[in-house]
This record gives structure tokens, C-alpha cells and sequence, in this order.
């Protein structure tokens, strides 16, 4: 091993290590690996740059946005109240995984869990159900369906780009067909078993309270209970909420003892469940809520519950910094965190993906959330605007003209996207907005490193060396391979994300395949691909996961226990399947 395969070596190490850690941003890890490529002179700017005209990336950002243009004129929640009207608690189930995971073949998964989380609680709460029943199967269902299509997750199609940026034949939605339906089919068949059985139940009454917000009040000069004792006051408990801390200037006091002196200014902070939160802000307590301006018509206003999903920009931002009142119209009452008790004020607090949001709204909130990706309200829908018949034929024939053209193979694939996007611009179904909005340019950066640093690893032979040292490899069989790569892939996307999964296997698996002449490439890379999509045991696996736990009240052992039954299910079919291939 010569100096630059060591380094190389260490700095592929290093953004392994960082991966693992929950505070660094998959972003982070990789752009600081490109950029010592960069600098290092093992791989010049222009070819980390160039790695993103790669077909299959460009086939991916096209996708991001054209799906991010369809899926909020779809109307998917008021076609899943019809859909699901009088079903019984397995029958709903079956008719929401089954469209779930179809839609999520063509469409962005993660945006499909968000329009169809409220309306799944609102459904399981008028039925008397727990919503924890049907939300972490809905996030899994979206998993399952994206690998039916080679188009319906991001890891197929960057799988797509680091074999072509490596001179290797791509893959095809036929080759994720067959093995994609089978994982669907026996997937949805024992979420359906088992959900019921294996998921926790909270009662009926209590769903919400499982839910345990923190919202902030203060003390005003003039208040009646400036002067009082916290047990005088009658604020030991408020309409069922606990009184957890108070923060005076700079001192904390906590726990709060019923002696304590109100004094004016104090900041209270109570802790209780989403209703009893709704009915503080109703009262008349004589607390203030922060952003007066705007709460201070907080009893006749209606109370919206939001989340902050994974890819979100405020992600990492402090509340007081993120802009959030002039960007959405709305101030946050209250804020859940993964049943964490939260500290401090709500303006100091620093947002993180999955975090639930109490909001009071002002007059423009519904207007601004429209054409955000970065908050999703699981309370309230935007209205589908119904197309001129002029449009809706522009729209049909447009569509069916170029899929048409693409079937017979007029056009290619990129091409036929692009006139996609003319026919929808026509109808004004896509503006410049819905580029900003849908495109993840944390992801491209990730993309653009991660397929720049795959380049390098191949390059330098660094892996085809350690192959080489590796004792017995030569005597394993193809399936041994097979089993090795697809756990590896399956633990990588469960601590990390399924993109960095890919990109970091990516040239062990390449490798694996040239060096074992009895493991066929499709194989090799289909194990690769189903395993970074088996991401069913942590919360952190895949950013649906993330996204249900706090409307789902899920604990981590949840989908331990859960995604264990979903995770031998889903590898006793793909492993089956690759067998016998």
C-alpha cells in the first residue's frame, strides 16, 4: 500500500466514523471528504463536478421535482377518505399500505407519508384506534414500494450513477420488478398480521397524551399572580399541565418548588398533552404566550399541529434565527420531541428532524405552507385546485404522447422527463417555485462527493488490494457473497442513511463482483440495492421512519420490535429470490 492509497484510506475511514454520529450531517461528512479529494490532487474539481451531468442524476433531480409538482395537486387525502370509507381496522390498513407502497414507486416517498399522516390519525382517532397501529406500517409501506421501480427511491438511481460514472451496465425497473413486487406483496400481507399485535396500543382517550408538548407562557408586571406563591397562584398544575420550570433573567429554577415567588417577566414552562396545550392558549390564565402580536387571538384561532421532516433547513436552526414567523405566518406555542422533556425557552431552542410543532396561524399560514417542503402540517390539507377542461387535455394527451413516444423508444428516458415537464409547466401545474421547493441540495452535494469519492476508491486499487489479503475469500461461495454484502449494506442503512450505504459499498461490492466470476452483477448489485432499502430497525434508518415517530408516540424499541418481523420478512424473500436467480 503505497502513501496515497493510505491516505486515502484514512479520510474513507473518517467519513465512515463521522456517518455514525448523529451530529454530523451525512452533508458534512461528505463534502469535507470531496473536498480533501479535491485538494489532495486525487481527484480534480472539475471531475467531482462532473459527477453530477451523470444520466441517472440528472434522471433523479428531474424526478424530485416533477414529483414534487404532481403530488400536491393529486388531492391523495380526500381520495384516501373515500377510499377507506366503513373499512374495518385490517381492511383500512390493507387499503392504505397497498396504494401507499404503489405510489411511492413513481412518486417521492417521503412526501406521500406526509399527506397521508393526518388523515390516517384523523381517521384512526374518530374510529377509536390507535394511531400507532397504521403509521409506522405506512412509513415501511413507502420503503417497500420505492424498490418496485428502478425510479422510486434515490439509492436506485445513485446506484444507477456510480455504475455508469464506473463504465458498468445500469439497472433497469425490470430487473427491480419482480423481486420488488414480492417484497410489497409479503411485506403488506405480514404488517397486516402483525401490527395489531405488535405495535403499542395507548387507549383511545389517551392517544394524544402520549404525545407530551412543552409550551412556553410568561408572567406579565401587571398579572394578578406577580407576588403570589407557585401553590397561591393555583399553577402547580393549569388545565392539566404540569409546571416543570421557570426561567428568571439568566437562573433556571427547576424543579419548581409550590413556595416559589412569581415575579414579573418569568418565564413558565408547562408540560402536558396536546389538548390540554389547546385549551391554555383558549383561557384567559393570565399568561402570556410568546409573540403577543400574533397569540394574542389565540382562543378564537384554530391550533395547528406541524413537523419538521428530515431534509428540512430547519434542521439545526434556532428558533429565534430560523425566520420561522415571517416565512410561515405562525408562531410556535408549543414544541414535542421524541417524548424528551424540553428546557428553555422556545426561542432558544434548536429544531431537529422529526420535531412536532404547536402553531397559532395568521392570515397568509395556509398561502406560505403551500409552497414549502420544509414543514408539513399534519392537521390541515391544502385545497386541490380543479384544472379548465382546456388544461386537463393538455395535460392527457401531453402525458400520454411522450410516455408513448418513450414506450416505442423514440425518446429516451431523460428526454421524455423533460417533456413532461413542458406539458405541466403548460398547465401551470410547474413554476420556478416548484424547483426551489423540490429540489435537496443538501442531497446533491452528497450525491456529487459520494460518487467523486467511489471514483477515487476504484481508481487507486486500494480495495482490489485488500480483496486480494483477504484469506479463504476465493473458496466462498456466490451466495456467501451474496448474504455478506446484502448484511453489511442491511446494518450500514439502519446507523446511517441508505445513500451513504450505497456509496460507501459501492466499491467493495464492484470489487467483490469482478474478482468472484461466479457472482453475476446483477446479483451483486441488486443485493446491494435491496439492502439499502432495509431499513426497518431504528427511527434513524430511512427518513419515513423519522418522520411517524412522534405522531406515532413510537419509543426506538418500537421499531426494534416491529421492523425485526418486517426485516426477516423482507430478506427471507430478496435472499430467496437472489438464490434462485
Amino acid at each position: 500500500m503505497n502513501s496515497a492509497q493510505l491516505l486515502l484510506l484514512v479520510v474513507y475511514l473518517m467519513v465512515v466514523l463521522a456517518l455514525f454520529s448523529k451530529r454530523i450531517k451525512p452533508v458534512q461528512a461528505f463534502g469535507a471528504g470531496g473536498l480533501f479529494l479535491v485538494l489532495s490532487g486525487q481527484l480534480s474539481a472539475a471531475e467531482l463536478l462532473g459527477t453530477l451531468t451523470t444520466p441517472s442524476l440528472l434522471i433523479l433531480f428531474l424526478l424530485m421535482v416533477l414529483a414534487g409538482a404532481v403530488q400536491a395537486r393529486l388531492g391523495l387525502a380526500q381520495a384516501l377518505q373515500r377510499w377507506t370509507q366503513n373499512a374495518s381496522p385490517r381492511g383500512f390498513l390493507l387499503r392504505v399500505l397497498t396504494p401507499t407502497a404503489l405510489l411511492s414507486a413513481v412518486l417521492n416517498n417521503t412526501a406521500v407519508v406526509a399527506l397521508l399522516m393526518g388523515p390516517i390519525r384523523q381517521w384512526a382517532l374518530r374510529n377509536r384506534q390507535t394511531p400507532s397501529t397504521y403509521l409506522m406500517p405506512l412509513a415501511f409501506a413507502a420503503t417497500l414500494g420505492g424498490m418496485l421501480t428502478v425510479i422510486g427511491t434515490s439509492t436506485n438511481l445513485v446506484l444507477n450513477g456510480l455504475l455508469e460514472e464506473n463504465g458498468l451496465k445500469i439497472l433497469h425497473t425490470s430487473d427491480y420488478l419482480l423481486p420488488g413486487l414480492l417484497v410489497v406483496s409479503v411485506g403488506i400481507v405480514a404488517m397486516v398480521l402483525l401490527a395489531g399485535k405488535t405495535l403499542p396500543k395507548h387507549p383511545v382517550d389517551t392517544a394524544e397524551k402520549s404525545r407530551e408538548y412543552t409550551v412556553e407562557t410568561r408572567v406579565l408586571a401587571e398579572s394578578p399572580f406577580t407576588g403570589k406563591s407557585v401553590q397561591d397562584a393555583g399553577l402547580r398544575q393549569v388545565h392539566g399541565l404540569f409546571l416543570v420550570e421557570i426561567v428568571r433573567g439568566q437562573r433556571l429554577i427547576a424543579p419548581v418548588s409550590p413556595t416559589e415567588i412569581l415575579e414579573g417577566g418569568d418565564r413558565l414552562f408547562f408540560a402536558g398533552a396536546l389538548e390540554e396545550v389547546r385549551e391554555l392558549t383558549r383561557s384567559n390564565s393570565g399568561l402570556a404566550l410568546p409573540q403577543e402580536e400574533l397569540t394574542q387571538g389565540a382562543a378564537n384561532s384554530a391550533l395547528i399541529e406541524v413537523m419538521i421532516p428530515p431534509g428540512s433547513d430547519l434542521v439545526g436552526a434556532q428558533v429565534r434565527s430560523s425566520q420561522f414567523r415571517q416565512r410561515y405566518d405562525a408562531a410556535i406555542v408549543a414544541v414535542h420531541r421524541r417524548g424528551e422533556r424540553m428546557q428553555g425557552r422556545i426561542g432558544d431552542m434548536v429544531l431537529q428532524a422529526g420535531d412536532l410543532l404547536l402553531v397559532i396561524a395568521g392570515a397568509r399560514h395556509d398561502e406560505l405552507m403551500a409552497d414549502s417542503k420544509h414543514l408539513y402540517s399534519l392537521t390541515t390539507q391544502a385545497p386541490v385546485q380543479a384544472l379548465t377542461a382546456l388544461k386537463k387535455a393538455v395535460l392527457l394527451v401531453g402525458t400520454i404522447s411522450f410516455a408513448a413516444a418513450y414506450a416505442m423508444g423514440t425518446l429516451d428516458f431523460l428526454t421524455m422527463l423533460l417533456g413532461l415537464a413542458a406539458t405541466l409547466a403548460a398547465v401551470g401545474w410547474l413554476g420556478w417555485g416548484d424547483f426551489k421547493k423540490s429540489l435537496d441540495w443538501e442531497l446533491i452535494v452528497v450525491l456529487m462527493c459520494a460518487l467523486g469519492f467511489s471514483k477515487a476508491l476504484m481508481d487507486s486499487g486500494l480495495i482490489l488490494e485488500a480483496f486480494a489479503h483477504l484469506p479463504m475469500a476465493s473458496s466462498w461461495s456466490a451466495f456467501t457473497w451474496i448474504g455478506l454484502i446484502f448484511a453489511a449494506t442491511t446494518l450500514l442503512t439502519n446507523l446511517m442513511t441508505n445513500v451513504a450505504a450505497v456509496a460507501l459499498m459501492f466499491p467493495v461490492v464492484a470489487v467483490c463482483i469482478s474478482s468472484q466470476p461466479e457472482l453475476s452483477p446483477l446479483q451483486g448489485f441488486l443485493a446491494l440495492a435491496f439492502g439499502a432499502s432495509n431499513a426497518f430497525l431504528t427511527p434513524f434508518g430511512y427518513q419515513t421512519n423519522l418522520m411517524v415517530m412522534g405522531p406515532g408516540a413510537y419509543q426506538s424499541r418500537d421499531y426494534l420490535r416491529f421492523g425485526a418481523w418486517v426485516t426477516a420478512v423482507y430478506s427471507l424473500v430478496i435472499l430467496t429470490y437472489l438464490y434462485v436467480l
